[in-house]
Order: structure tokens, then C-alpha cells, then sequence
């Protein structure tokens, strides 16, 4: 790594070191609840049994949750330990970016681009999340640099961890297994028969776990808890048709819309005029995004799980150094470049401003606007408290009944619970945007004939405390 490459570096560690300073005290949020009580599990059975119970378990591999519960054994059961994990998954995600941008940069590209790849909203967002998906993120990036380097040692590290993390890394593994194919029969890559120990050791250590799970539970892979197993299971020819939708939604979503447009419109001039090709670093980067984005499609859209932007960010990262070469390649004209360049940017920083209405799902933990919620909370909260209004009046579908969890608190004394939303029974309820389990006919019931209360609304999230008219 050179002087400028270091230094570029040196840039991004520093933000995330800022980041991890301003935000050492937030809270678990959304599915990450779920890895902070597993975790939990774990670190109270000070690490007697790694295989969750089936009533925790959702069939995850668990290298992440055992990573923080590590953490808290060493440094205490805080936000702090935690969130120092994060950070150290961040700096390992974002130097492999930087080195995946070395190695697959055209000649004339500059490195300093590299800055542009790092704007994705969603994988800003990700870096304050306490969720699995970073780690998986860095195995996914570490395994496709390792892959280029044809370093079957470093391959093999890379494919063990992407698969004891997640079990979408399955689909990460099978990309992989199918760009190293089509790079060697294209001669992208040199053969190297060592690489093949590499998928035998990964596939040998996944099926460990597998086993060790099974002697456990009686089941792999597809959970006997109910919470969890209704998301595994093959879905409707219609509910396929919306998955499709919400899939590449999902790759357009938050600013992303204004990267691919160019990126597709490049790319038909490259394939239909003969005076422009694909050097060899595009030609890699190219195969390696319709790999996964076709992979990720198959993997998501036949099943009931519902997706996030978060499954697909290896493929905004590629898709934008792909833009960023293709750019290069077909555009003489500086200033055209530039301001193509300068929409890209700022078209993924106001991502983080893309916020629809109450009534349209939205992936809150995808860019930066959940961030305003949480004080937001802690007001409405205060505000039941002065009113001395009981939980059990109030309904929501917030998940303020995680919240000793979320906060990894000490205090383990018995308090009301918040029921769900029952506006037959509830006397409040409390909505809010940063959640999507409320139908559109009860949040439209709310605003039209219940009474207002209370709102803390900031830069489009909202939390709304209404009373029903007829208490």
C-alpha cells in the first residue's frame, strides 16, 4: 500500500473512530434486538454450549453473536464492548473496499475514487449496526479479494468465516464457487489447484456446525421455532411477482437509482459500439456483479423471508467501481465525468433523506435516518411517565419491551409490559414510521379518528401518541 493509499485509509479510520465515539452508546436496533439476547444466552452460559436453544434459534451459525459475547467477557456486557467490535469489523470491511478499488481500478482511474465507492448509504448505515451483517460483509469482500490474489490459505480463512456467520453466506459461497469458474474458463485467473482445498475445508467446516447443531436440536438449517421458520418457506407465484419488486427496489432504493441509470446507459455504449471494451479489471468486476445480483435474486425472491437492502451490499460496491471504470473507459469529456461523478455523490448522501410515507415498509436500517429515532423515544417515554400513563394502556408495535435487551441493561426488575396494537382494547397507542408491522388500514383508523396526544417528529421520523375517542 502506498503513501496515498495509506493515507486515504487513514481517512475512512478516522470517521469510523469519530462514528464509534458519537455513537458508543446506541442502542441494539431492530433485528440486531435479537442478536443481542442470543448473544446474551451465550455469555450467561459463559459459553458451555454455542448451539442456541431452538426457542432463541434461527438457524444462524454463530460466529457473531459468540464474537460479541467474547467481547463482553473481556471487556464488560456494555454498548461500548460491543460497538468496539463493530468498529474493528468496519476497519476490516472498509480496507478490503480499499483493496478490492487497488486491484480493479482501470489505469486511468484514480484511487482516490475509492472515497466514492465508501458514500453507499446502506453501507454507512451498517457501520452502526450492532447486526451480523458487517462481518458478513468483510468475509463476502476478504474471500473475492483473496480470490483475485489466488491465495487459497487467505480463501480459505475468508469462506469458513462468511459461512459460520450467516447462512445467507451460503449464497456468498455459491457467487464465489461461480465467478472462480467463469473467471478460469475466461482466463481471468490463473489455475491454481490448491484453491479447490479452500471450498473442501470451508464446505468440511460448515458441515461441523451443521452436525454439531443437529446433535443439539434435532434440525438444521430450516428452524423448528416458529417465529423464525414461516420466513423459510417457498412462497406464492404472486407474493414472487411483489418480491421481484421489492428486490430491485431495493437495489435502486436510497439514491442508489442515479448509480445504476448511468451504469446501465455506460455499459450498453461499451457493449454496442466496437471502438469501447471492458479492460480486464471491469470485465471481473462485471461478472462478479451479475453473478451475485442474479444468485441473491434466486436465493430471496422464491421465499417468505422479507429482504433488506442490507443482503445485497456486496453488489453496491461493486456496481459503483464498475460505474466509476466503465465511466472512465467511454467518457473523454473531464467535465461530463465530473458532474456524472458529482450526481453519483450526491444522489447517495441524500439517500439517507429518503423517507416515504407511514403506510410504505421502509428499511430503517439502511441509511442513516434511524439514527433521530432513539431520542425520540426516550421523550415519548418520559412523556407516559409524567402523564402517568401505565404500558398496559398503551399498544405499540414499537419494540419497547426489548429495550433492557437493546440496551444491554442491568436492571432485570419486572415492569409492565407494552401490549401490541388492538385498537379494540387499547386505550393509547403509540405509531411511529421506524416500523413496518402496523397495516395501512390501522395507521389510517389512527390519524382519522383518534385523538392526537403527543409528537416528537424530527427530519421525517415521528412517534405519535393517540387516545381512542371513546375513553
Amino acid at each position: 500500500m502506498n503513501r496515498k493509499e495509506l493515507l486515504l485509509f487513514l481517512v475512512v479510520a478516522v470517521l469510523l473512530i469519530i462514528e464509534f465515539v458519537v455513537f458508543s452508546d446506541l442502542p441494539f436496533f431492530w433485528d440486531g434486538i435479537s442478536k443481542a439476547n442470543r448473544a446474551t444466552w451465550i455469555y450467561e452460559n459463559n459459553f458451555s454450549n454455542l448451539i442456541l436453544p431452538t426457542e432463541y434459534s434461527s438457524g444462524h451459525p454463530p460466529l457473531w453473536i459468540t464474537s460479541l459475547a467474547l467481547f463482553w467477557k473481556l471487556l464488560g456486557q456494555t454498548l461500548f464492548s460491543s460497538r468496539l467490535l463493530l468498529l474493528l469489523v468496519n476497519l476490516g470491511v472498509f480496507y478490503q473496499i480499499l483493496l478490492l478499488c487497488k486491484r480493479n481500478f482501470s489505469v486511468s482511474v484514480p484511487i482516490v475514487m475509492f472515497l466514492l465507492v465508501c458514500l453507499d448509504p446502506t453501507v454507512l448505515a451498517q457501520t452502526t449496526s450492532l447486526n451480523n451483517d458487517m462481518m458478513l460483509l468483510f468475509f463476502t469482500l476478504f474471500a473475492f479479494n483473496a480470490l483475485q490474489k489466488n491465495s487459497w490459505l487467505l480463501y480459505t480463512i475468508a469462506l469458513s468465516g462468511l459461512l459460520l456467520t450467516n447462512l445467507r453466506g451460503i449464497y456468498c459461497f455459491v457467487a464465489l464457487l461461480l465467478i472462480h469458474i467463469i473467471y478460469n474458463r475466461r482466463r481471468l485467473l490463473t489455475f491454481n489447484r490448491n484453491m479447490i482445498y479452500a471450498y473442501c475445508i470451508a464446505v468440511f467446516t460448515f458441515g461441523i456446525f451443521l452436525i454439531y447443531q443437529y446433535s443439539e436440536l434435532g434440525w438444521v438449517l430450516i428452524t423448528k421455532n416458529e417465529n423464525f421458520s414461516e420466513h423459510r418457506k417457498t412462497t406464492t407465484f404472486m407474493l414472487m411477482v411483489k418480491n421481484t419488486i421489492v428486490y430491485f427496489k431495493n437495489l435502486l432504493d436510497f439514491g442508489r437509482i442515479f448509480l445504476w441509470v448511468p451504469l446501465v446507459f455506460f455499459l450498453w455504449k461499451v457493449f454496442r459500439q466496437k471502438k469501447f471494451s471492458l479492460d480486464v479489471p471491469s470485465q471481473r468486476i462485471f461478472i462478479a456483479l451479475l453473478v451475485f445480483t442474479i444468485v441473491f435474486f434466486f436465493g430471496f425472491v422464491p421465499f417468505s423471508n422479507p429482504m433488506g437492502p442490507r443482503y445485497l451490499m456486496v453488489c453496491f460496491i461493486l456496481s459503483a467501481i464498475l460505474l466509476i471504470n466503465v465511466l472512465f473507459t467511454v467518457s473523454a469529456n473531464r467535465k461530463r465525468r465530473r458532474g456524472v461523478l458529482i450526481i453519483v455523490a450526491v444522489a447517495l448522501i441524500s439517500g439517507h433523506f429518503w423517507i416515504y410515507p407511514a403506510t410504505i415498509s421502509q428499511a430503517w436500517d439502511s441509511s442513516f435516518a434511524h439514527l433521530g429515532y432513539f431520542s425520540k423515544e426516550e421523550k415519548m417515554l418520559k412523556f407516559l411517565e409524567k402523564e402517568n400513563i401505565r404500558p398496559s394502556e398503551v399498544g405499540t408495535n414499537l419494540r419497547f419491551n426489548g429495550r433492557r435487551v437493546a440496551y444491554l441493561s442491568k436492571d432485570k426488575a419486572v415492569s409492565e409490559m407494552f401490549p401490541v396494537v388492538d385498537l379494540t382494547t387499547n386505550t393509547y397507542v403509540i405509531l411511529s414510521n421506524i416500523e413496518n408491522s402496523t397495516s395501512d388500514e390501522t395507521i389510517l383508523e389512527l390519524r382519522n379518528n383518534w385523538e392526537e396526544v403527543k409528537t416528537y417528529e424530527n427530519l421525517g421520523v415521528f412517534v405519535t401518541l393517540y387516545k381512542n375517542p371513546k375513553e
